[in-house]
């Protein structure tokens, strides 16, 4: 009977000791003190600039355009032009180089238990492990190295052209020479002005073969509609190609452009990129471009917001942490608005902080907003 009662007495001993020792190794005394250094982050806009290139080629027969065909509007020279086409606006979190903070404990500490990026910025207290992805996206963009215009590849007609010359041709006889004519043919290079009339030619004779079919002009016309569609388009595209030779062609490329601003807290802001007629978006230091602007309207949102100061504050037992503020943000070509938005801006709020002793309570996870430095929710 003894027996039997001491041993689940036993037991629960071992229970006993075993969870007061891991109690104590939980809440031992550090003989080193262990120490963390995190960042908190500053707002930078960021400008995702969309443009199009327009590439001018001009037309082999552009001097020919008035005579043949009446036009005037022509490309006279190569060259390039830029419009922007969209700036997509957005924000994201660096470290400011003037917020760097430690923590530092005597006690039982795990650096686990602080989460962070990888860029040093502070993202929460024990916090569940995640795999971060960050997805790349690649742009391919489309070169103008490939754009030509040759009169050959539309003329049906010969590039060189014949012409009969008489020539003498000496002969001896049995008592003399004598000279006898022969008629001969010379191949001779046409020029540019015969090429261009050929081509005006062509884009009459286009012209009447579309109105023939159109006004059911010709005895065997197409089977139906969809062929009388394909027809129209088809001699539409062939005359078009023959009018770039005289008028020149444009042809566009989008091209990608990324600008970064960081507010200063106390500014209206500045040039974020310029563009440039011949380069199209460029940096503020090329001077040749437009400016374009990024202005900043502060609401002072956290301005009544009063931080009681501690006298007996310790930074290294404290976690500091953001309360950002609110900024009209414009983006501006001249007087042009592109863009106008509300945004949070870091830098524009406040710092605030509390007791570093909640890592102690592993019961409970503190997760902030990498980006901005502010606490996301604190749970249990």
């Amino acid at each position: 009977m003894n027996r039997m009662i001491l041993r689940p007495l036993l037991v629960l001993l071992v229970v006993i000791f075993c969870q007061w020792n891991t109690s104590a190794q939980k809440r031992r005394t550090l003989e080193t003190p262990s120490t963390v250094v995190y960042a908190l982050p500053q707002t930078v806009v960021k400008l995702n600039v969309t443009a199009e290139k327009i590439v001018l080629k001009r037309g082999p027969f552009a001097d020919y355009a008035k005579k043949y065909l009446n036009i005037s509007d022509v490309v006279t020279a190569d060259g390039v032009e830029w419009e922007l086409k969209s700036i997509d606006v957005s924000t994201h979190g660096e470290v400011d180089p003037e917020q760097y903070h430690k923590i530092t404990t005597s006690v039982d500490y795990e650096p686990s238990l602080i989460s962070l990026t990888p860029a040093g910025l502070i993202r929460g207290f024990n916090l569940d492990k995640k795999m971060m992805l960050k997805e790349e996206k690649e742009l391919v963009f489309i070169t103008d190295d490939k754009i030509n215009i040759e009169y050959g590849e539309f003329s049906i007609d010969p590039v060189i052209k014949y012409k009969e010359d008489t020539v003498f041709k000496v002969l001896e006889t049995d008592t003399a020479f004598v000279k006898v004519p022969v008629l001969e043919k010379q191949a001779l290079a046409k020029t540019i002005e015969e090429k261009a009339e050929e081509a005006a030619h062509q884009i009459f004779k286009l012209r009447k073969r579309r109105f023939k079919i159109l006004t059911a002009n010709y005895e065997v016309l197409p089977p139906d509609g969809m062929a009388y569609e394909i027809i129209i388009k088809e001699l539409e595209k062939l005359e078009n190609d023959y009018v770039s030779l005289f008028i020149g062609k444009k042809v566009g490329f989008l091209e990608s452009f990324q600008f970064l601003y960081t507010p200063k807290n106390g500014e209206n802001g500045g040039v974020i990129f310029r563009m440039s007629p011949q380069d199209g978006p460029v940096g503020v230091n090329d001077l040749g471009g437009r400016p374009i602007r990024v202005d900043f309207k502060n609401l002072e949102v956290t301005r009544e917001l009063v931080i009681i100061p501690n006298v007996e504050l310790i930074p290294q037992k404290q976690i500091f942490y953001r309360i950002p503020g609110m900024a009209d943000v414009s983006i501006l070509n001249g007087k042009e608005i592109l863009f106008k938005n509300r945004m949070s801006i870091a830098q524009f709020g406040k710092i605030v902080s509390m007791p570093a002793e909640v890592l102690l309570n592993e019961n409970y996870g503190i997760e902030f907003y990498p980006d901005l430095g502010s606490i996301k929710s604190v749970s249990k």
